[in-house]
Formats: C-alpha cells, structure tokens, sequence
C-alpha cells in the first residue's frame, strides 16, 4: 500500500531528520532488506550495502558512511550483516573467476 494513502504526513515526517541508533552493513542482495529484517523504520537505521557486504580499508565509500553514521548521527552500534548463498562471498572465496 501506499504510505501517503496511511498517513498524509508521511514524506513531511520523514523530512525533519533521522536519529538512527544503528549503522546496518549489508549484502546489496535485494533479498536482504535491513528495515525488515531489524524490524525497524524509516530513519531508525542507517544503511551501507554492497556485494558481500565488505569493509575494506581503502574503500572510501564505507569509510565515508561508518565516519558519518558515528561521528554527525552518534549511532550506538554497528551491525556487519552476511546472508546464506551470498554469490559475492562465493567469489571472494574461488580460485577462478566467475
């Protein structure tokens, strides 16, 4: 169902800011959505996804997010999330390209 069809302000609400507690790292899979599966709302949980849900060193997009979730949101805990038959760890874990 539509959200503005439950609630009018919807989209306003959402507009005055979040106060997530959590920064969510997770697969890119569309089978893993962080909201549901932490049974949380929107602006309760901040979201990095990428294949395999990787946190290397020298990516500065993860960087960027982990420095932005603690230091400007002040989320209280971090959460690296995998999932079963993910292809990106399968990769990682090959002798051969796929």
């Amino acid at each position: 169902p539509a959200k503005l069809a439950d609630d009018e302000k919807y989209f306003e609400t959402l507009a005055k800011g979040q106060q997530p507690k959590y920064l969510f790292i997770g697969c890119a899979d569309s089978r893993v959505p962080a909201n549901q599966i932490l049974g949380l709302g929107p602006g309760e949980v901040f979201v990095h996804r990428n294949i395999a849900n990787m946190v290397v060193g020298g990516d500065l997009s993860v960087q960027s997010v982990v420095e932005y979730a603690v230091e400007h949101l002040k989320v209280e805990d971090i959460i690296v999330c995998g999932h079963y038959g993910c292809g990106g760890v399968q990769a990682a874990t090959m002798q051969q390209d796929i």
